[in-house]
């Protein structure tokens, strides 16, 4: 049972529709049974990891508040977040450490006799670890009380619309929602069908047509330079709707049971920084990592070279939290280097836009910005697309040649696309970015329509559901579901 299927709109119409039906003091119980009942539905031989894994944070953090001095406290939160990372560690990257220490042993002669082995990454691991080292971390500062109704607790844990790919959410904002008694609300269910009719759209419409296009070039023996180019531009978009995507319907489905969870995306090809995509791009994760990773790292730094060795560790992290394999960590790497070298040449850039005036066109500024950074993300990504560090390599160099971006051989590489699912994607596309559009402009395009007609509004919404049915394609899961 994904969120892209008919039985999950069912599944959340019977939970939303008990939940304003049953008294409040029994709704933990029912969020609680539907989360574990949906995450079963997608992994059910994990269902146990997911339970030991909240009980042991649940019984941790209670703990932790109980010591009476600080280096108590940190002791048993280091414990507590080292248990959790080794379950996390064991299932993501065992392997990737076991094969790597394997390839340096065989390159030095020498003999390694520890086999491979058999692990199956449990489903959301990432995201829910994530969630329990916050968790224990707020506990020991003191920002967080631990929390005594385990029910309470477990909802927090594996609440199910941003259980499989975030948001990760923090529980002083989680635990309070769920205790406060929800009534029912027209304007969060129109609001939160809106969100996921939207979320629908962009995967089955987008992402999901967009896919197999990418796939075609990457797996590829000999892919031309401009496909790269081309197909590494598409994948950057198909990663972008995939994404919002699944954070629409979660974060539409929480608001029909009248949670608020956290936008996670505002649109971050419109970044005109490395940094100012950091602030768009999966808003979750990047402020569990400056919160929890560069913070500590950099608290008491003053020397800049030490900032910037803090900034690079965060991004390394960053890498490896997003896959088990090298390609995974040279993204994260070039991204620190991207952050890093943007700090540090700031005052020389903005010297030489002075000097040739074009700080007096702040709008061809702000689109050569817009632009500069999107590639910048564009390179990056082939790396994170790529299978292997060769590969990657390969690819690397083909997206850099000038040749592969020659007005030719970019005409030509569209013929990966059929011409029906061209301008399919042209249409669609256009439609994203006229939403994108109102947002920048009027804040929220959902109020934008809300004050538009009548006719106007049910128009669009008729043509957001009759696309999705007629016109999506559906043959992947989510694409940060495997993280």
């Amino acid at each position: 049972m994904t969120f892209i299927s008919i039985e999950f709109l069912l599944f959340l119409a019977i939970t939303v529709l008990l939940n304003y039906i049953i008294p409040h003091r029994l709704r933990w119980v029912l969020l609680l049974v539907a989360s574990y009942v949906f995450y079963a539905s997608l992994s059910i031989q994990f269902i146990l990891l997911l339970l030991i894994s909240t009980a042991f944070t649940y019984f941790t953090g209670i703990f932790i508040e109980k010591q009476e001095t600080k280096k108590q406290k940190k002791k048993a939160m280091i414990v507590g977040i080292s248990v959790l990372l080794f379950f996390l560690g064991w299932f993501k990257y065992f392997n990737f450490v076991n094969e790597s220490l394997r390839s340096l042993a065989t390159s030095m002669g020498w003999n390694y006799a520890i086999p491979y082995q058999e692990i199956v990454l449990p489903l959301a691991i990432s995201f829910y670890t994530f969630q329990a080292v916050s968790y224990l971390v707020d506990i020991f500062y003191g920002k967080q009380k631990a929390e005594r109704h385990y029910g309470y607790f477990s909802v927090y844990f594996a609440f199910f619309p941003q259980l499989v790919a975030g948001p990760i959410e923090r529980a002083k904002k989680l635990i309070p929602q769920l205790k406060v008694e929800q009534r029912l609300n027209y304007e969060n269910l129109v609001y939160g069908m809106k969100r996921i009719a939207w979320g629908f759209f962009k995967k089955t419409l987008i992402a999901d047509r967009l896919a197999p296009i990418v796939a075609s070039v990457y797996d590829s023996p000999n892919p031309s330079g401009s496909e790269i180019v081309l197909a590494t531009i598409l994948f950057s978009i198909q990663l972008y709707a995939d994404f919002s995507a699944c954070s629409d319907i979660a974060i539409g489905s929480a608001r029909m049971l009248g949670i608020n969870l956290t936008e996670n995306f505002k649109q971050p090809h419109f970044a005109v920084s490395i940094s100012d995509f950091w602030s768009r791009w999966h808003i979750t994760l990047s402020t569990w990592l400056r919160d929890y990773i560069f913070f500590p790292l950099g608290k008491r730094k003053k020397k800049r070279s030490e900032i910037y060795f803090a900034i690079v560790i965060t991004f390394l992290v960053s890498g490896i939290w997003h896959g088990a394999a090298w390609t995974f960590v040279l993204w994260g790497l070039i991204h620190g280097f991207y952050r890093v070298f943007g700090d540090a040449t700031k005052s020389y850039r903005e010297s030489m836009a002075s000097f040739i005036r074009l700080d007096r066109t702040p709008v061809l500024h702000r689109w050569l910005k817009i632009a500069i950074t999107f590639l910048l993300v564009c390179f990056s990504r082939v790396f994170f697309r790529s299978d292997t560090v060769a590969q990657a390599f390969d690819h690397a160099k083909l997206f850099l040649s000038i040749s592969s971006w020659s007005p030719v051989g970019m005409v030509k590489a569209f013929e990966i696309f059929p011409l029906f699912d061209l301008l399919l994607f042209i249409f669609f596309f256009i439609i994203l970015q006229l939403f994108q559009y109102i947002e920048r402009n009027n804040g929220s395009a959902w109020e934008f329509l809300s004050k538009r007609s009548t006719f106007t509004r049910l128009a669009f919404y008729i043509f957001l559901i009759f696309s999705v049915l007629i016109l999506g394609v559906t043959e992947n899961g989510f694409v940060y579901g495997g993280f």
